[in-house]
């Protein structure tokens, strides 16, 4: 439980509430990054998929990347020689995706309040792949269901969803039950009120 400690605390410590609804971990994940949080992060989420098989990491740009590598680490350590790699569906489409070489879904972007799409090449993820996806937070939980879509249109199971912060007064995981794939989250924000983060006691569910 100490890795899960201490990422709580570092988020108690320099997460700022911003209004009743945005987290700011600009410090942490979203701007300047502390690889410090993003590998003990990473290590934890891996407990998640322990005893399973994982095939691909997919996370979406760009904030989810670093947690992402750090999982597949920890995974990779304990798979090998059979590693799961590192996926990120693009918010943009490159010109490396040719027409008819990708899919892409609508989603929306909270901290950028508006819509996007996600795209991600055919290639990456394979028919019956095993999937887990690993971002940054849980809110309303469309960016999550837009990543179990992209796995869904590419044939590949999801294994389970991972997330470092869920703010569960948004009720986000309502948004993933047709995915029928178990949610885990490793930081718990219960409110924003009085401009403070109020978080429930760690735990890994």
């Amino acid at each position: 439980m100490y890795l899960l400690e201490r990422i709580n605390a570092m988020v108690k410590e320099q997460g700022k509430a911003v209004g009743e609804s945005i987290v700011n971990v600009d410090t942490l994940l979203n701007h300047r990054i502390d690889y410090t949080f993003s590998a003990y992060a990473g290590a934890v989420l891996a407990r998640i998929v322990r005893d399973k098989h994982v095939d691909v990491i997919l996370t979406a740009e760009a904030s989810g990347i670093s947690v992402a590598v750090f999982t597949a680490m920890t995974v990779n350590n304990e798979q090998w020689p059979h590693p799961a790699s590192v996926v990120f569906a693009k918010k943009s489409r490159p010109i490396t995706l040719p027409e008819g070489g990708y899919y892409v879904v609508d989603s929306f972007s909270r901290t950028k309040n508006k819509p996007v799409q996600l795209f991600m090449g055919k290639h990456v993820v394979q028919p019956g792949d095993k999937v887990f996806i690993v971002d940054d937070f849980l809110a309303k939980g469309t960016t999550l269901a837009a990543l179990g879509d992209l796995v869904e249109m590419a044939g590949g199971e999801i294994v389970a969803f991972g997330v470092v912060l869920e703010k569960t007064f948004e009720h986000g995981r309502d948004e993933l039950k047709r995915f029928a794939a178990p949610v885990y989250s490793l930081v718990k924000v219960t409110s924003l009120e009085g401009g403070e983060i109020h978080l429930a006691p760690p735990s890994l569910s």
